[in-house]
């Protein structure tokens, strides 16, 4: 796919997650004239805003989203019960309940092959991880699969807005002085834009308004998933703000129910984070999953202080 093509096909992407925004869209497009590429393979988790509009990324990078998306859903099987149905957390009784072995084996394979395409020499030489379906442009046909593609399009639209607002800035003289607030504006700008037009949709549509915003807000909460698995220093760097004050600031929803879907979500996928990577405590009593996300993200804070 040559670059205009390609920039075409994000735009539809983007489109696709939040059709309200059709003449912003074409706005974008006219106004700064972002244009995507794929840069030279290497490895990690690249993607960045360079000169003159171009929005550069790496083949490999789209395939980390797309198995971190799959991953993701294998957090929310594995860990939804305990979210739901539990006031606390006690990891040494997890191993304990039935298949919950045979759950964390399967989410561990997939995380460990997101770590391999992200650190292998050669792309050509990665085994597509068996029980995921490669990218495709045709939607997949189990309830299931569909969902995962559905929060992987709104996670992949956050990151390329996050990346449009870049370009944004570079045209700008009101750009922020500090480039850790330029990162959090850019975060701020990918949410609002898939969010902030909502009763827009459902108004022409007729659809529920709490289910397209707890939809995209899952798709909000796996961009931070993603974040959190690909960001080598969570305590932040002079460049970036910390993973967990990003992660704040795309899962927020003042006006939402602490134990509503978008948060079980979110808890899945940071509850199975920490646990892997045993930094739960012993017990960690919580009033519903909303309470849960913020402890958990204060434990990953707390990690990140005394990693120092």
């Amino acid at each position: 796919m040559d670059e205009k093509s390609l920039t075409q096909a994000i735009g539809g992407l983007i489109f696709e997650a939040a059709p309200e925004r059709r003449t912003e869209i074409a706005d974008l497009w006219q106004n700064y004239a972002p244009q995507f590429s794929r840069m030279s393979d290497k490895d990690g988790f690249a993607i960045e805003a360079g000169p003159w509009g171009l929005i550069l990324f790496t083949p490999r990078t789209m395939g980390q989203i797309w198995i971190l998306g799959f991953a993701a859903w294998r957090a929310l099987e594995a860990y939804c019960p305990y979210v739901l149905l539990c006031s606390e957390i006690a990891p040494s009784l997890m191993a304990d309940v039935p298949d919950q072995a045979e759950a964390d084996a399967a989410l561990g394979e997939e995380l460990r092959k997101v770590e391999e395409l992200r650190n292998i020499d050669c792309v050509d030489a990665f085994d597509w991880p068996s029980g995921i379906p490669e990218p495709s442009a045709s939607l997949p046909k189990a309830a299931r699969e569909r969902a995962i593609v559905d929060s992987i399009k709104i996670a992949s639209a956050y990151v390329f807005l996050h990346e449009i607002r870049h370009v944004m800035f570079a045209s700008s003289a009101e750009r922020p002085v500090n480039i850790k607030a330029e990162e959090l504006e850019c975060d701020g700008f990918a949410r609002g834009f898939l969010l902030d037009r909502i009763p827009d949709y459902c108004t022409a549509t007729g659809e529920a308004q709490d289910a397209v915003l707890n939809k995209r807000l899952v798709g909000l909460a796996l961009g931070g998933f993603i974040l959190l698995q690909v960001t080598k220093d969570r305590d932040g760097s002079e460049s970036h703000p910390a993973v967990a004050e990003r992660l704040r600031g795309l899962t927020q929803n003042e006006g939402g129910d602490g134990k509503s879907y978008p948060w079980v979500y979110a808890c899945c996928l940071l509850l199975s984070v920490l646990r892997r990577e045993e930094k739960l405590p012993p017990r960690l009593a919580f009033s519903d999953p909303r309470d849960l996300f913020e402890k958990m993200v204060l434990l990953l804070q707390q990690d990140c202080l005394a990693a120092k």
